[in-house]
């Protein structure tokens, strides 16, 4: 098994904002498709403006997100001339209200979509909406990648591990890359007392991941004062891991998902790509 199929998005003209060179690596790699989303998008919320100036902001941030599109597509269109790779490209403008609905119809036919750290120093909270929209909306697992990462070689991967829906649907779409893996860690980080696998942290996903021809290993470590998300990460340092592979949580409240807690203290502080998945 493998992934076929790969999208990212684009929406700010800097391409060393993106995960695309990133993406591109993993299209060379996996030998899959790359699907590469141009977006401008026009910021201009109605009923901002007072009437009489309204028309006008509209069709000025509507012409400026169309040149942001076709910029960001004229230059992914020159770099990707240089790959020998499946691919192919788009180029949409978007207001910020109506990106949820498109992303999570158009992506959702692809194993797996490459996006930028949300929040990672990001100038705006649109890689926020897309990360949200790619995850929840689109219902796909998301690969992250942290700024200046570009090569994909994951040798050592550690998989956070609590027993819930999430991680699991994480550890199933990190299964190509886990069975190219030298080393899958499974770490658990004091399970509960309550917990169906207390005396056995772990052993089940081990199991599973095993019928795949992976090499999972179990790790169980204390609770410390950190939050989960720091806990990981050091945890990561210490076997110089390449990815972590991680559920995504997220509760309905103001839109159809907003993160939970220890998903974005990931996304804020990791200095190395996640994978994750709701």
């Amino acid at each position: 098994m493998g992934y076929t199929s790969l999208a990212t998005v684009l929406h700010r003209r800097d391409l060393q904002q993106s995960a695309l060179e990133a993406a591109i690596d993993a299209a060379n790699r996996w030998n899959a498709h790359l699907h590469i989303l141009c977006t401008g998008v026009n910021y201009v919320e109605p009923g901002f403006y007072y009437a009489g100036a309204q028309a006008i902001a509209v069709q000025e941030n509507l012409e400026q997100a169309q040149e942001d599109a076709v910029a960001l597509e004229t230059q992914a269109r020159a770099r990707l001339s240089r790959e020998d790779i499946s691919w192919d490209m788009q180029a949409i403008t978007v207001m910020p209200a109506g990106l949820d609905g498109f992303l999570a119809d158009d992506l959702r036919f692809h194993d797996l979509i490459l996006l930028p750290a949300p929040y990672n120093d990001a100038p705006d909270t649109i890689d926020v909406s897309i990360f949200e929209s790619c995850l929840f909306g689109a219902d796909r697992p998301v690969l992250v990648i942290p700024p200046g990462v570009t090569d994909l070689g994951f040798d050592k991967i550690m998989i956070g591990w609590d027993d819930g829906e999430e991680a699991l649907a994480a550890a199933r779409a990190a299964l190509p890359v886990l069975q190219l893996a030298d080393v899958t860690e499974i770490t658990v980080i004091d399970p509960p007392t309550t917990a169906p696998d207390r005396s056995d942290a772990g052993g089940r996903l081990a199991q599973y991941l095993a019928r795949f021809d992976t090499r999972p290993e179990i790790n169980v470590i204390a609770r410390t004062g950190d939050t989960l998300a720091k806990q990981l990460l050091r945890r990561a340092h210490e076997r110089d891991i390449d990815l972590i592979v991680m559920g995504a949580y997220g509760h309905s409240r103001l839109r159809e998902a907003i993160l939970g807690g220890a998903t974005r203290d990931m996304l804020k502080i990791a200095d190395r790509p996640l994978l994750m998945a709701h």
